[in-house]
């Protein structure tokens, strides 16, 4: 199933990725192949799921798992489906560990992209809430399965987060930004039904729920890692520092009275060095070096200076 199948635009987004929501309508039935609601059932009523692929969720808040596990490797005998009762959402996390259906769309699309891809699933009861207000660092996409869910869609806070840069998980928010939140209705809501898929650019700040439906909504998110010029420019950086260890005075130790009286001549004398190594590079061997990195496919040589 490559990404077309889910997003009929595919080709044309590959050249001008969207950064606004976009809603796509597929048969309800459409997504069976990949995952099914008695299948997610029969996960949790026979205890198949590790404490690695499992987050329980109360209030929007993730409980400790240490309340439901008595052991590093699986929560207790029906703790999972107990907890469910109790209105707690559950988040399956890296489905695509799981699920061999998962585990090949993930390999096509990251092939398709050049882009790191997981797979999570979220199940929520009736008259439930999930995660609270929070934003993504990589673009979603969001496969409603079972029953529906409404999105609450604030634009984005920061500009293109990253993992590495304004990540949601250590910045939060910040007073204005909750305050706004409180107080300001949603830019857009939408409801996802059955054999809906939505497109969510990263950033964009959402909450799902479920608090009006009358059945358990079940929906998985498609994580699509974007690659950027900082990934590009680290991959470049590291063949570059690669290649200095075959040159014997780049090897050579740097006097302590150097390194802490002048660290300013030791930087010039790197900017140099990197400058040089920068102007050498093959740039065809160096592009070929990157769409290996990004397709995460074996090591080569790293590309030869001029």
């Amino acid at each position: 199933m490559p990404l077309a199948d889910l997003v009929p635009d595919a080709a044309e987004l590959f050249g001008d990725w969207p950064t606004e929501p976009r809603i796509y309508h597929h048969g309800e039935h459409a997504f069976d192949s990949l995952l099914t609601m008695a299948e997610v059932d029969a996960l949790i009523d026979h205890d198949c799921l590790p404490n690695r692929n499992v987050r329980l969720i109360r209030d929007g808040e993730t409980v400790d798992d240490r309340e439901y596990s008595a052991n590093p490797d699986m929560p207790n005998p029906g703790a999972v489906r107990r907890y469910l009762d109790d209105g707690c959402s559950l988040s399956i996390r890296r489905l695509q560990t799981i699920k061999p259906s998962l585990s090949v769309l993930r390999r096509e699309v990251a092939r398709e992209t050049g882009y790191e891809t997981h797979f999570n699933a979220y199940l929520t009861p009736p008259k439930q809430h999930g995660l609270r207000y929070h934003f993504d660092p990589y673009v979603t996409l969001v496969l409603q399965i079972h029953g529906s869910k409404i999105w609450p869609l604030h634009r984005p806070f920061v500009e293109h987060p990253v993992e590495e840069y304004e990540n949601f998980r250590r910045r939060g928010f910040t007073p204005s930004e909750r305050e706004y939140l409180a107080t300001t209705a949603p830019e857009q809501e939408i409801t996802l039904n059955a054999g809906d898929v939505l497109w969510l650019p990263r950033g964009w700040v959402h909450s799902p729920h479920n608090r009006t439906g009358t059945q358990p909504s079940l929906h998985l998110t498609f994580a699509l890692k974007q690659r950027t010029l900082h990934w590009a420019a680290e991959e470049v950086a590291g063949v570059l520092t690669r290649h200095l260890l075959d040159d014997s005075e780049a090897r050579d130790g740097i006097p302590p009275t150097q390194l802490l009286d002048k660290p300013e001549a030791i930087v010039e004398d790197v900017r140099g060095i990197l400058v040089g190594a920068l102007m050498n590079m093959d740039t065809a061997e160096m592009a070929a070096t990157l769409r290996r990195a990004a397709l995460a496919e074996s090591p080569s040589p790293a590309p030869r200076l001029r």
